[in-house]
């Protein structure tokens, strides 16, 4: 159970789950874009090969943390309790909708789904910046969400920009699709050459912001925020240097951070006593049975990616990717008290 107000050896800093889990959370993009930015310098077939696959990976991780949510909704007798037309209509509906969008090839949703997938992944770290100002008690929820959509807005400008984007859409063998919106992208250098310098001076202009209200804070201010908050913006910043080794970070770090905070979401409600009322329930209060809970929908997403091939495929990996979307947004609520408690976030 995460503990409020561990202390870490410098006075003020207020940890999410504790100093080793947050550290984790906030640089395990690292590794990742290092490893990729040097696969993105290599010349040669073998490099792009394994940039392929390093890309490939990265795609994989995160289509198996996306079912986690599903076990979250289905496996918490309270959710569905609070939310069961949502619960049951959803699913026929995200089906039937993607069932349709692939047998017309309505590849149109593959845009939609990139930028869906981009706003959710920042949103995500919205929340988790939201959580370290709820827990210190003080910040600004509009400057902490801005803040990312437009350092974001600023690296897609500084991507589209780049010359060298289209050798790279060349180098990892992008399917049609995705290549032909990166081309749509590129397409849109005038526009983006114009609005890169305003979109950057709006990010410059917000990061002031957080920094004037950071010092204004004296010795209350949080520096395990400043942490998270300042190796997002560098993540970010990854991306206009090295569009693949940032993708892939983005992307990968997204996943890793989803499984510690599903994780620990099971030991906040599980873990002090055993809840009978369902397989969850009784499963998830010992770290053994939370550990299992995940490899089981990993290993069964695993093994639907091997078995289930072409449009039967697209259309399991559009639901799962709408309900992921879709379920996010009605479970992490901090304004909701349970959620609020998962953080060891005090009422107001």
């Amino acid at each position: 159970m995460p503990v409020l107000g561990r202390q870490a050896s410098r006075p003020g800093a207020t940890w999410i789950y504790g100093p080793a889990t947050d550290l984790f959370v906030a640089l395990c993009w690292v590794p990742l874009w290092l490893l990729a930015h040097q696969l993105v310098r290599g010349h040669g077939g073998h490099d792009d090969a394994l940039l392929r696959s390093a890309l490939g990976a990265a795609f994989l991780l995160s289509f198996l943390h996306q079912p986690l949510t599903l076990a979250l909704v289905y496996g918490d007798a309270n959710q569905l309790r609070q939310h069961r037309r949502l619960f049951l209509w959803t699913p026929p509906a995200a089906i039937g909708l993607i069932i349709v969008a692939v047998a017309f090839h309505l590849w149109v949703i593959i845009p939609v789904a990139a930028v869906w997938n981009t706003v959710h992944t920042l949103q995500q770290r919205y929340g988790l910046c939201r959580i370290y100002s709820r827990k210190a008690h003080y910040g600004s929820a509009l400057v902490d969400r801005w803040m990312l959509f437009a350092s974001m807005a600023a690296a897609v400008l500084a991507v589209a920009v780049n010359h060298a984007t289209l050798r790279l859409v060349h180098r990892v063998n992008l399917d049609g699709v995705n290549a032909g919106g990166i081309r749509l992208l590129v397409d849109a250098r005038p526009w983006a050459v114009a609005l890169l310098v305003p979109v950057g001076l709006v990010a410059a202009g917000l990061l002031a912001a957080i920094v004037r209200q950071e010092a204004a804070q004296g010795s209350r201010a949080n520096p395990a925020k400043w942490i998270y908050q300042g190796s997002s913006l560098l993540l970010i910043a990854s991306i206009a240097v090295d569009p693949a080794a940032g993708f892939i970070a983005y992307i990968g770090a997204h996943a890793l951070e989803y499984f510690v905070v599903v994780y620990k979401t099971f030991d906040a409600r599980y873990g002090r006593e055993r809840d009978g009322s369902t397989v969850l329930g009784r499963v998830a209060h010992r770290w053994a049975g939370r550990v299992a809970a995940i490899a089981v929908v990993v290993g069964a997403a695993l093994l639907l990616r091997a078995r289930v091939h072409g449009d039967v495929y697209n259309v399991v990996l559009y639901t799962v990717g709408v309900l992921h979307f879709v379920y996010d947004g009605v479970i992490w609520k901090l304004r909701k008290p349970v959620v609020a408690a998962d953080f060891a976030i005090r009422p107001a």
